[in-house]
């Protein structure tokens, strides 16, 4: 690979849900100029529905328990788990002043039972570190001589040298 693509700190996220702004935010904590495109007017929509609009953030439990219940694949998460895992989550969640509460069966909500809690503070947190959000839909990577040199949209074309695409399923 030509060393000149990996030059470029800038980084889109493609889709606004909580993968999106996780990795939004990873990046600008990272030193990223970062973009965030999403079509959808309200970043988390899928996310602000979870849990009937409370949000079962993540579960109280250790590595084994969590994934004796993971239905299929769990080999799948565990690096994932091992870098962020349910403590990080609400140390993370508690830190931007969401307090959280654990129910039945270990599932672990906002104290206020609103998922638009935890899509806000996913917002602030991204607002903070700078992270713009562009309200456009991704249609397709560009390349430029062998390089990935960002996203073409809908209402224009966005450079950069790293992609990161969380566009998750339909709901």
């Amino acid at each position: 690979m030509n060393m000149e693509c990996l030059m470029s700190r800038d980084v889109i996220v493609v889709g606004g849900g909580p993968a999106g702004m996780m990795a939004a935010i990873a990046a600008a904590e990272s030193g990223a100029a970062v973009r965030l495109l999403e079509p959808n007017e309200r970043l988390g929509k899928k996310l602000n529905i979870t849990g009937k609009g409370r949000c079962n953030l993540t579960n109280d439990c250790g590595f084994e328990e969590f994934f004796e219940n993971v239905p299929c694949n769990a080999r799948f998460l565990y690096s994932a788990y091992a870098q962020f895992d349910s403590v990080c989550v609400k140390e993370f969640f508690s830190d931007e002043g969401v307090p959280l509460k654990v129910e039945r069966g270990n599932r672990v909500f906002p104290v206020s039972d609103r998922a638009f809690d935890i899509s806000g503070a996913l917002e602030k947190r991204m607002k903070r570190l700078g992270v713009r959000v562009i309200r456009d839909r991704a249609e397709a990577l560009m390349f430029q001589d062998g390089c990935l040199s960002g996203v073409a949209g809908g209402k224009g074309n966005y450079h950069a040298g790293r992609v990161v695409v969380t566009t998750g399923g339909v709901s």
